[in-house]
């Protein structure tokens, strides 16, 4: 007995048996054809049906039949198939948020800091941005000196980063004004399209004002002012100015020695560098020029298909 069951049940084996495939079937098909019970609804029709209803049932169980045994046969025989693998996992591309700050303690016999570029807004020389020593610095030993007037209506001296590119940040810098004349005015350059196309907030220690503007092909639009009042009376100041979005909306926050007093919104120009920007007669020193990318505002998935 022992023998005669080894010997049927290697008879029905795919791999040493090649007609194994259709006894199976015919097998499968016979047990279906005397157990189940045939059974079916004809579906209301204006035309008489001129097939019985009980073939249309057997040839669906027959298709069933058919699919189950062709689904256990290709796994019998996918023993020699490759190995399943490991889809690729999902790698999140997203550039690290951008976050640096000179301090201009370094590369001290350098004319320019390393990364920026001195430029000219209209009529006038060429800035001389130097480094000098100022024991009274936020850095304590080392900042940022622009010791050349711009007089002219018009002229502005521009030192702009030219490796950071960025729409949304938080930008802050430390300002000590040595007093000119009212038209004397420093402060931070933001979202540079090109030498005359950016956003440009400045402060202007004579009168105690703050102006936003938009520079267009080179002539400044205000956007807004406001007075403000030094609550520190020390000779260094800090000017602050963050821009983000909220529901596709842009607006710019200033704050100046951590006072918030101004906000504006313009969203007319995207992505673009940074750096500082002086006018007038005055003489002006920086120091801890930080910038830091403000990745909360990017959508975190897709919009929708609405």
């Amino acid at each position: 007995m022992v023998t005669l069951q080894q010997e049927t049940f290697s008879s029905y084996d795919p791999v040493e048996n090649p007609l194994a495939s259709i006894y199976s079937f015919t097998h499968l098909v016979r047990f279906m054809h005397n157990t189940v019970p045939f059974q079916c609804f004809r579906i209301p029709s204006r035309q008489p049906s001129t097939r019985p209803s009980r073939f249309l049932t057997r040839g669906l169980i027959l298709s069933f039949a058919a699919l189950v045994l062709c689904t256990g046969v290709s796994d019998l025989f996918a023993e020699d198939a490759e190995p399943l693998k490991e889809l690729p996992r999902a790698v999140l591309r997203h550039t690290p948020p951008i976050f640096q700050e000179w301090n201009f303690e370094k590369n001290l016999d350098s004319v320019l800091p390393p990364g920026f570029s001195s430029h000219t807004l209209g009529h006038g020389h060429l800035g001389e941005w130097t480094i000098m020593v100022d024991d009274d610095a936020p850095s304590r030993t080392h900042a940022l000196l622009q010791p050349t007037s711009c007089p002219t209506p018009g002229c502005y001296q521009l030192l702009i980063n030219d490796t950071i590119h960025v729409e949304y940040l938080d930008l802050t810098v430390g300002i000590l004004s040595k007093l000119g004349t009212p038209t004397s005015a420093a402060g931070l350059v933001l979202n540079l399209q090109d030498l005359e196309n950016f956003y440009a907030v400045l402060i202007y220690p004579a009168s105690n004002m703050v102006r936003a503007y938009r520079f267009s092909e080179g002539k400044p639009i205000l956007i807004k002012e406001h007075e403000v009042i030094p609550l520190k009376r020390t000779p260094w100041h800090f000017l602050r100015v963050q821009r983000n979005t909220i529901v596709s909306k842009d607006f710019f926050e200033i704050s100046f020695d951590n006072q918030f007093f101004l906000s504006v919104y313009d969203s007319t120009l995207r992505t673009g560098r940074i750096g500082i920007i002086t006018t007038g007669d005055g003489k002006f020193a920086f120091d801890n020029l930080r910038v830091v990318e403000l990745v909360t505002s990017e959508p975190l998935s897709r919009p929708p298909a609405y």
